[in-house]
């Protein structure tokens, strides 16, 4: 090889040239994350069927849908969680699975089953995720004069349809505000009047608000396209819709109530700086996506957004990228440091300026060779990678030394420039490729680790495997070149600077001597001091902290906070409130940069992206500047040590947020998660409860969470279904008057209402007004009119 290349100099330059060239191109187009791509894909189905609850869900469509999966290929296990109105599936399927045909699959298993889950049951929402699909900034919006049904109305659309076209992004749907409604409340003394049923006005308004396209017509020679006005053009319109005729009138929804362009009741509050906002988190989605990209592209887009109004002021949280950036630059500081105490350190030794040029030309060419390979073989620019390259930057430079080290010996026997570059890059041909080959194969055992390690730990293996056998190849043939070039004979070894240290360094390898032959004099002495060295650190060994990965400071905390079961939100925002006053007065001023508090979860989309179960569950989020002066874990400690003297009543539950935990622990709050199943759910989670207890005691954990809630209070409605048709009254009747007149959950739902304006469409609901928040409880207050009869029947007579 090193014959090769004295003889093909030129080509030998053009392959560095091309290598310069390309890796500089591959540095700037390699996406940048914090990890290796983490092939292990999840796929999240999520189902909807409003108003039934969690019980109900689980029953009839959770379980259903896990036995369906199990027709899929590759499944590592299946988890499910059952919410209000909502059933969220996530399949876990094994490393290296193929994450879109994954997703098919299931989409294809979950749509031909379909028709087995409860008639009324939405079609499954089947998205595809993996372990590094985690929120890497959030979106705040609020403005001064705005309602929050109006931000949440900006932010659904206009905000993050903008932002959508930032390549790698995901958006997903916001959380906080208002959601807008068309609302019609309907009085219950005037419907008794009428001998009416909300159940009436809601027919009323399906019969009276259709889509019916009507084609087209040919009058003449022309060809007229055909519409009608069978969709409710304006909300006020909505009042002279006829519900029936009552002798020579019309009785109307004008007669009945009155309809108004409002909001839907609130189940999702976000705080932001404790004011009412709206956000929406911002996921990286693919091993191509770039984490710094995508957050610096979603922050040049908002920057430019247009059809908003001025008041609304947007901003990004919680930025992840700056984190990466931190690691990166640390990593990037920390190489550059070692290169230039390598090069001192070859020129110390070796005593010529030349020379330690030609050492130090194999990190640049080695490093870009590597990322070069990576940037082919699809890879990325992340802490492992850059990880592996610190390692092997030592054994990069010996790898030339070496040779460097033979030619320089051939010179001193009197060798020409080439003749010496020649044999002495020739001999040491095996020993370095045997050098090289040994520091490879101790990454071996790497492919038999499983899970997120084997991703990350392979990435270090690959950098480092891949540096050394291009630093092998430049060993063997742009040192030999250069050293045929540009080393003559008695060059360098003459500076008094390297006979200085040439001086001192004769002194400690003379006292190494005498060292050595002492040692050699007494060997039992050697002995008895190596066992007791050896004795010593197995004491200090149990006193070391052990951990998968070090411990980071994600400057931000998040905090997972229930209120008692059943806990209205209002209520719940209250505590929340106190949450953040003493998270503020614990926290530096200097330090603290915003929190904000998710609080309670809307039976929607945005069930996948929350933690919460309901509207007594929330998520306070802190996150501090980047020169904070006091660690995220410390104030996590006082916060939590805090809530537990003033907020006794509350259920925490602390992690740091970070992508580096997220992620190793895939995902989960927790990197020890328990799991119990059972088909008594009640009956698990007391064993849950008891497991708790136990666990609690150990000395080495912090803390233990059970996320769900079996306790929730319910009004269970028995109806006598004898009775009910003795009355002329169907189970749908009953249920649906009893909803209307005490949930604040607005069920009866007549359809929508398209706003001309915009052309979006927002839901219709018909309610009893007094009842949006109710105090007392009384059955017999509720009317039941059947159709066809005068007189309405009390709910008590039949219930």
């Amino acid at each position: 090889m090193s014959s090769f290349a004295i003889r093909n100099p030129y080509f030998i330059v053009v392959i560095c040239l091309i290598v310069l060239i390309l890796g500089g191109v591959a540095v700037a187009t390699l996406p940048v994350d914090l990890f290796p791509r983490i092939n292990i894909p999840v796929v999240v189905v999520a189902t909807f069927y409003s108003g039934m609850p969690p019980q109900e869900i689980e029953a009839g469509i959770s379980s259903r849908l896990e036995r369906y999966f199990t027709l899929a290929d590759g499944i590592e296990h299946i988890e499910s969680r059952s919410l209000a109105g909502v059933s969220i599936v996530r399949l876990y399927f094994q490393p290296g699975t193929n994450a879109d045909s994954a997703a098919s699959n299931v989409a294809n298993i979950a749509m031909s089953n379909l028709r087995k889950l409860p008639q009324g049951t939405l079609p499954p929402v089947v998205m595809k995720f993996d372990a590094s699909s985690l929120p890497v900034c959030l979106v705040t919006a609020k403005g001064e004069g705005l309602s929050e049904a109006t931000i949440r109305d900006i932010v659904a659309v206009p905000v993050r349809n903008q932002v959508a076209g930032v390549a790698g992004a995901s958006m997903a749907q916001p959380f906080g505000g208002r959601v807008r409604q068309v609302m019609v409340y309907a009085q219950p003394e005037k419907l008794e009047a009428f001998k009416l049923s909300p159940m009436d006005v809601v027919r009323a308004i399906n019969n009276s608000n259709v889509v019916l396209p009507a084609g087209d017509v040919r009058i003449g020679p022309v060809d007229y396209n055909l519409y009608s006005n069978s969709m409710i053009e304006e909300v006020p319109d909505i009042n002279q819709v006829p519900i029936k005729r009552s002798g020579s009138a019309l009785v109307t929804i004008g007669d009945i109530g009155h309809a108004v362009d409002g909001e839907a009741l609130q189940y999702n509050v976000v705080r932001i700086d404790g004011q009412r906002s709206v956000y929406f988190p911002v996921l990286k989605l693919g091993g191509d996506a770039n984490t710094i990209a995508v957050v610096d592209g979603v922050r040049e887009r908002l920057k430019g957004l247009v059809d908003v109004p001025k008041e609304l002021k947007t901003g990004v949280v919680f930025d992840q990228s700056l984190f990466v950036k931190s690691s990166i630059e640390t990593l990037l500081h920390e190489g550059g440091i070692g290169l230039v105490l390598t090069s001192v350190m070859v020129l110390l030794f070796l005593g010529s300026f030349r020379a330690t040029i030609a050492v130090c030309l194999s990190i640049p060419l080695s490093a870009l060779g590597t990322f070069l390979v990576l940037w082919l073989g699809g890879n990325t620019i992340n802490t492992m990678v850059l990880g592996g390259l610190a390692l092997a930057f030592s054994r990069i430079i010996d790898n030339s030394v070496i040779v460097l080290e033979n030619v320089y010996r051939h010179l001193e026997m009197g060798a020409t420039s080439v003749v010496a570059a020649e044999k002495g890059g020739h001999e040491v041909t095996l020993p370095v490729l045997s050098a090289t080959l040994t520091t490879v194969v101790v990454f071996f055992p790497v492919v038999l680790l499983y899970g997120v390690s084997k991703f990350l730990f392979t990435a270090m293996a690959l950098a480092v495997s891949i540096a050394l056998f291009v630093s092998y190849a430049v060993a063997l043939t742009v040192v030999p070149v250069f050293a045929a070039r540009y080393i003559h004979p008695h060059a360098g070894h003459s500076n008094k600077v390297h006979a200085i240290f040439q001086h001192g360094l004769n002194k400690v390898l003379n006292a190494y001597e005498r060292m050595a032959r002492a040692a050699l004099r007494a060997p039992g002495t050697v002995l008895i001091a190596t066992l007791a060295l050896s004795a010593a650190t197995l004491v200090v060994w149990p006193r070391i902290g052990q951990s998968f990965f070090p411990r980071t400071d994600a400057a931000q905390f998040v905090a997972n906070v229930k209120a008692p079961t059943g806990t209205r939100i209002e209520d719940t925002e209250k505590k929340i409130a106190r949450v953040e006053d003493i998270i503020r007065k614990i926290v530096d001023p200097k330090d603290l940069d915003v929190i904000v508090s998710n609080i309670g979860v809307t039976p929607g989309m945005s069930s996948i992206y929350s933690q919460s179960t309901g509207q007594h569950s929330s998520v306070v989020q802190a996150a501090f500047k980047e020169d904070h002066k006091i660690g995220s874990y410390e104030y996590m400690r006082r916060v939590r040590k805090a809530l537990s003297e003033q907020l006794p009543e509350v259920t925490t539950f602390f992690q740091s947020g970070g992508l580096v935990d997220s992620v190793l622990n895939m995902g989960v709050a927790a990197p020890i998660d328990i799991q119990i199943s059972s088909s008594d759910i009640r009956g698990a989670h007391r064993v849950a409860a008891d497991i708790a207890s136990h666990v609690r005691d150990l000395r080495e954990v912090e803390q233990v969470f059970i996320p769900q809630d079996v306790d929730s209070p319910v009004l269970r409605l028995n109806v006598n279904r004898t009775r009910a048709s003795a009355a002329g009254l169907e189970q749908r009747e009953v249920v649906s008057n009893v909803i209307t007149a005490l949930t604040s959950n607005q069920m009866i739902a007549p359809g929508f209402w398209v706003d001309p304006k915009s052309g979006r469409d927002y839901l219709l609901t018909v309610q009893y007004p007094e009842n949006q928040v109710r105090n007392t409880l009384d059955l017999r207050s509720i009317p039941l009119h059947a159709p066809g009869t005068m007189e309405p029947t009390r709910l008590d007579t039949i219930a």
